[in-house]
């Protein structure tokens, strides 16, 4: 008796012509030599979702903040505006290599007060309720 094939076939299309991140994708795809582009999909479809894992929100926002030009000091930002809190040790846990924006943005957030306000307009840049009474 054979057994079922259970493996998924996935199909898209990227149009280079929607939007930066696609065209960045697209442009690094074509760089790529032809063995190697499965392999890339899959570890980034396979990353996509360690992502939203994680957070649902958060292969949304970074793909949406895709381009040539994207930095890792970026990434991080997304990612202490989601994880504020988990966040805080990352940058003591990156090689030095001078002081990073995240280094600053992590000291900065440590010496700043947290306010009702500036938690709450965290919240609605995530589309969650906030304080009753609040604006």
């Amino acid at each position: 008796m054979d057994k079922p094939d259970t493996r998924r076939k996935i199909l898209f299309y990227l149009n280079p012509e929607s939007s930066p991140a696609e065209r960045f994708v697209c442009d690094e795809i074509d760089r790529m030599p032809q063995g190697e582009r499965g392999k890339a999909w899959r570890s980034a479809c396979l990353a996509g979702f360690a992502l939203r894992k994680q957070d649902s929100r958060l292969p949304n926002m970074l793909a949406e903040l895709l381009n040539e030009n994207t930095t890792f000091e970026e990434m991080i930002l997304v990612m202490q505006a989601v994880f504020p809190e988990e966040m805080k040790t990352f940058g003591t846990r990156r090689p030095a290599q001078g002081v990073s924006l995240s280094d600053r943005i992590t000291a900065s957030i440590d010496s700043a007060p947290v306010t009702e306000q500036t938690r709450d307009n965290a919240k609605n840049l995530f589309g969650q309720q906030t304080t009753p009474g609040k604006k």
